[in-house]
């Protein structure tokens, strides 16, 4: 069997390799959403004592949680196994995205797509999104999810600008980071000279 993200001819192609499938989630992303859906579960059971979230576990560390289960799409907030498996299924969701979406240069999502965090960020969401818009009885949450999609697609261009045809074309470019080292500079500088606070 070919390689599901093979590329041929479209005129080569059968109906059923045009619309490629949802990219399936890896089994510990799956296991985070089953973590998240107990924890949800005893939190609205009345009998339930308010502390049993609490015996949810890191299945990659068997740290017990303290506090709310991390969610798959707070990428920052991940442990390093849990954020490798969301990432490499994000770059799952990228290629599905840009073979479904990409039908104009902006609007496809560059590899380098985890080196601007705000699209990372911005992506987690809108993919897990989706996940419940097509879980749900209703079509009304699929049409929702579309201008999701469109939201994001305008927010991506509008962050990537003038180097997102460099970075689709895979030529990373960061053009704001001069001034974002500048900003942190200064206010790291501003701190440091700041009196204590008592």
């Amino acid at each position: 069997m070919a390689d599901k993200w093979s590329v041929k001819p479209v005129e080569d192609l059968e109906p059923r390799e045009v619309l490629w499938p949802w990219p399936e989630l890896p089994e510990r992303v799956a296991q985070q959403l089953e973590l998240i859906a107990a924890e949800e579960s005893a939190s609205e059971d009345e009998d339930e004592n308010e502390d049993d979230s609490s015996e949810l576990a890191d299945p990659d560390t068997g740290v017990v949680f303290d506090g709310l289960v991390p969610r798959p799409w707070n990428l920052p907030e991940l442990g390093e196994k849990l954020q490798a498996a969301v990432l490499g299924w994000l770059d799952d969701v990228v290629m599905w995205h840009n073979h479904a979406y990409g039908w104009q240069e902006e609007q496809i999502i560059p590899a380098c797509w985890q080196l601007h965090e705000g699209l990372a960020l911005d992506l987690a969401a809108l993919a897990f999104g989706r996940i419940d818009a097509y879980a749900t009885a209703t079509a009304a949450y699929v049409g929702r999810w579309h201008s999701d999609w469109e939201d994001f697609q305008r927010r991506m261009v509008s962050a990537l600008g003038e180097t997102g045809r460099d970075c689709r074309r895979g030529d990373h470019k960061h053009p704001g980071e001069y001034a974002a080292t500048a900003v942190r500079e200064v206010i790291m500088k501003r701190r440091a000279a700041a009196p204590a606070a008592s």
